[in-house]
């Protein structure tokens, strides 16, 4: 994860031309689809271009964002690499060109869930109704709920179900013989009672080494916070775990527990019982900044789902390749292990890194998720097409 190394004149160029690429496709979509350009009105031909003709187009096409991508110039731009993004210096927030904006906005307003591209659109009720990011000076006056919320930028917006399902997928591939990464949606009550149907199963199949599970999951429908469990059983007593430990990501100290932790005590307790807390130890990295209401919002840490993520790479991991240290070693150990792996946040001396190397880290993995979204739908695209000849 270098360091981003587009300039900002660079990326004006590139945004110059996309602006005319889109130009170029909307003015072919008008002359093919009279009958739809039905906010046109009184407007001449170039000011329909420039307002209104990309909502007309969204409002009017089958998967829009699927067909902008079968241009290839629109594609490669929309699918850009990182290196190719000039992040404003003070907000973290990719600079656009306005066309862009538009459509990631109105993606988000009229398609599914599966077009929206993670990070760059705004909420719906931000948006102008050509798409367009409205000034927060336009926001109703006795809106200040909106005016504080997160969402106006990139480096603060909550992930959306495309972000769970590209972590799910990279994490859940490292599954394999006695290591079992369970990440999928839910909460973690429900995670634990699948350990202990999977234990049992695995002994009936006549299983009998240690079974260690990786839980990536929200705490609860109370407290949706994500965080990381690694549960490690023994097949032949499916209702209590040989040892338990937890990781949560939010600004703290070891052996302070986090803010969370009750939560992570009753979901275990309901499970296995109160005897639970008394073997569950902590291995929480203090990575996530806690949120301060009269912070700037591009301030604000909504990065736990990556976090998270980080942490169930590194105990799979070390589950995976060195099992019997998992079992055995102490938290403290295991804790200054999953350093060794978690590089995105901490540097080679095992000293986290310092709170803008951690932004700039998840900025470029808010990036790439969005890269993942365009590029399966380029996937499909090729796929229909195969198919169609």
């Amino acid at each position: 994860m270098e360091q981003c190394i587009c300039t900002k004149e660079i990326a004006e160029a590139a945004n110059r031309c996309f602006e005319r690429e889109v130009f170029h496709f909307l003015l072919e979509w008008v002359s093919s689809h009279e009958d739809k350009t039905l906010l046109q009105f009184e407007q001449t031909l170039d000011e329909y271009l420039a307002n209104d003709a990309l909502r007309d187009f969204f409002l009017n096409t089958q998967h829009p964002v699927q067909k902008l991508l079968k241009n290839r110039f629109i594609a490669c731009h929309l699918g850009r690499r990182v290196e190719a993004v000039y992040f404003d210096p003070i907000s973290g927030d990719p600079l656009f060109a306005a066309t862009e904006q538009r459509i990631y906005n109105l993606s988000r307003r009229m398609e599914s869930e599966r077009m929206h591209v993670p990070f760059r659109s705004v909420y719906p009720n931000k948006q102008t109704e050509a798409g367009d990011t409205a000034d927060i000076s336009t926001y109703p006056i006795e809106s200040e709920e909106i005016r504080y919320n997160s969402g106006n930028h990139f480096s603060s917006r909550p992930a959306n179900g495309n972000v769970f399902d590209e972590n799910s997928k990279r994490c859940t591939a490292k599954s394999a013989g006695h290591l079992h990464v369970l990440f999928r949606r839910g909460f973690l009550e429900d995670r634990l009672k699948e350990v202990k149907e999977l234990t049992a199963a695995l002994y009936e199949a006549g299983e009998r080494g240690a079974q260690f599970f990786v839980i990536y999951s929200r705490h609860s429908a109370k407290e949706g916070h994500f965080g990381t469990s690694l549960v490690i059983m023994d097949p032949a007593h499916p209702n209590f775990p040989k040892r338990v430990m937890v990781c949560d990501t939010l600004l703290k100290e070891l052996p302070q527990h986090p803010r969370w932790w009750n939560h992570f005590m009753s979901e275990y307790t309901h499970v296995f019982g109160d005897a639970i807390v008394e073997i569950i130890e902590d291995l929480s990295h203090p990575l996530q900044k806690v949120n301060v209401k009269g912070d700037d919002p591009y301030r604000h840490d909504w990065n736990c789902p990556y976090y998270a993520a980080s942490m169930a790479d590194a105990l799979a991991d070390l589950a995976k390749n060195n099992p019997e240290f998992t079992l055995q070693g102490s938290a403290h150990e295991i804790h200054h292990a999953m350093k060794d792996i978690m590089s995105d946040y901490y540097l080679h001396n095992h000293e986290i890194k310092d709170r803008t190397g951690i932004q700039q880290a998840n900025r470029l993995k808010r990036w790439k998720s969005g890269r993942e979204v365009i590029k399966d739908l380029l996937l499909e695209i090729s796929r229909k097409s195969s198919y169609e000849l």
